[in-house]
C-alpha cells in the first residue's frame, strides 16, 4: 500500500495508486492543514486521513480541488472540511450530485456520450455497487486566483485550464518550491477523440514554468518530478508541437521530424504526445 511520505517542509504527499486513485497532498502550516483534491472514494480519502492521523498532522481544515472528475471529487464529503473549488467545478459539482451513480446509469452516459468508458471501468473498481456516493458542494468558490495563508507557508491556487478540463488549476506553494499540477498536462478525455491542442497547451507550459518551482506533482504520478526532469517534460512537450504545426502532417512525417528536431528516437511518451496533438487539429 502506497503511503504518506514528507515531500517538503510543509508538504505531504501520497502518490496516485491504482484502479485510477490521484495523487493526494496536504500542506500544514500553524494555522491548519490544507488538502489538496479529495481523493476517488471516501475509502481513498479514509486511508489518507489516517495517515495524516499517524504522523499527528491536524485533520484537514480545509480542501481544495484541482478541478471537477470524479476521481478528484468523490472523497470530499468523508473528509468534513469545507471545500474550495473554482466557479466552473462548483458547477459541474452541482451537476454531479444531480446524477445516479448506479451501474445503470453510468452505462447510459456513457452510451449518450456524457461519460467515458474509462472512468466508468475504474468506478467500477474503485466503488463496487451497491454504491453510495455523495457529492460534497463547494464551500468558498473563486474565479482567477485564490492564496491562503496556513501559517508560515502560502498555498497560492491559480486556474490554468487546459485540453484536460477547462476548470483545471494548480497549487503553488512558493515557501517549498512546490506546484501541485493535478491533471492538467493530460489530454482531452470527455471528446470525441482524446487530444491535445497548441493553442491551449503551449500557453500552459509557459504559465507552468513561470512559477519556479523546484517540485512537481502530477494527478497521477507514483512520484514527483524534479525541475529537471520536468523540464525535459516540458521540452518534449514543445518538440512534439513544433513538428505537428500543420493539419495535414502525418504520424510518420512527425515522428521523423521529432528526431531531427530533438536528436532522439521518440519514446512512447513523445509517440503519444504526437498523437494527440495531430487529432487536436480537429478541435482547434
Amino acid at each position: 500500500m502506497l503511503t504518506l511520505s514528507r515531500l517538503s517542509p510543509h508538504v505531504l504527499y501520497m502518490p496516485a495508486d491504482d484502479p485510477d486513485r490521484p495523487a493526494l497532498c496536504a500542506v500544514t502550516g500553524s494555522r491548519g492543514t490544507l488538502m489538496l483534491d479529495a481523493a476517488a472514494s471516501d475509502a481513498h480519502a479514509r486511508l489518507f486521513l489516517d495517515e495524516l492521523r499517524d504522523e499527528d498532522i491536524p485533520a484537514p481544515r480545509f480542501v481544495a480541488l484541482t478541478h471537477w472528475h470524479w476521481d478528484h471529487v468523490f472523497g470530499a464529503a468523508e473528509i468534513g472540511a469545507p471545500v474550495i473549488a473554482q466557479r466552473q467545478t462548483a458547477a459541474q459539482l452541482r451537476v454531479m450530485a444531480g446524477q445516479s451513480w448506479d451501474n445503470a446509469a453510468l452505462a447510459a452516459r456513457v452510451q449518450s456520450g456524457e461519460e467515458i468508458a474509462f472512468c466508468e471501468e475504474n468506478i467500477l473498481l474503485e466503488l463496487p455497487e451497491p454504491r453510495h456516493v455523495r457529492i460534497a458542494q463547494a464551500d468558498i468558490v473563486f474565479d482567477g486566483h485564490l492564496s491562503l495563508d496556513l501559517g508560515g507557508v502560502t498555498c497560492e491556487i491559480h486556474l490554468v485550464g487546459g485540453d484536460h478540463a477547462a476548470d483545471a488549476c494548480v497549487m503553488h506553494i512558493p515557501e517549498d518550491g512546490v506546484l501541485v499540477l493535478g491533471d492538467c498536462l493530460y489530454d482531452a478525455i470527455y471528446a470525441p477523440v482524446r487530444h491535445l491542442t497548441h493553442a491551449k497547451l503551449l500557453p500552459l507550459l509557459d504559465r507552468i514554468a513561470s512559477f519556479g518551482a523546484s517540485v512537481f506533482v502530477e494527478g497521477h504520478g507514483r512520484e514527483p518530478n524534479s525541475a529537471d526532469s520536468m523540464a525535459e517534460l516540458i521540452a518534449k512537450m514543445r518538440a512534439a508541437c513544433a513538428v505537428t504545426t500543420d493539419s495535414a502532417t502525418s504520424s510518420d512525417d512527425a515522428l521523423t521530424a521529432y528526431e531531427r528536431v530533438t536528436g532522439h528516437v521518440p519514446d512512447e511518451d513523445a509517440r503519444e504526445l504526437i498523437a494527440a496533438l495531430i487529432a487536436g487539429h480537429a478541435f482547434a
